[in-house]
């Protein structure tokens, strides 16, 4: 099955399993910005996640980025997280534009 985003099969359920591994099985992840567009090349991986989380959240997004580099390889990664159904702007747009993986 083709992908509708630029990431291979090893980066999607990299994102996918470690998403859940840290933040928990009620994650929410988007992936947005230039790996949503097919016709582009390279770029870093945006991801939105959405949690149930309220403590640690910046040792948890650290977590999250060490085990995705473990599982991956080195990335550029950018990781935006808010609480679930977050309304302000960026959440919108990334909810909007993007591509939710889980």
């Amino acid at each position: 099955m083709p992908h509708k985003v630029r990431l291979n099969d090893e980066e999607m359920k990299a994102i996918i399993t470690t998403a859940k591994e840290v933040f928990g099985e009620s994650v929410r992840v988007w992936l947005f910005g230039s790996r949503t567009d097919l016709n582009q090349k390279g770029g870093d991986i945006d991801l939105y996640i959405e949690t149930e989380e309220k403590e640690d959240l910046l040792r948890k997004k650290l977590k999250f980025l060490v085990s995705f580099e473990e599982k991956v390889g080195e990335q550029k990664v950018d990781v935006i997280i808010k609480p679930i159904n977050s309304q302000d702007k960026i959440s919108l747009m990334a909810k909007k534009r993007g591509v939710r993986l889980i």
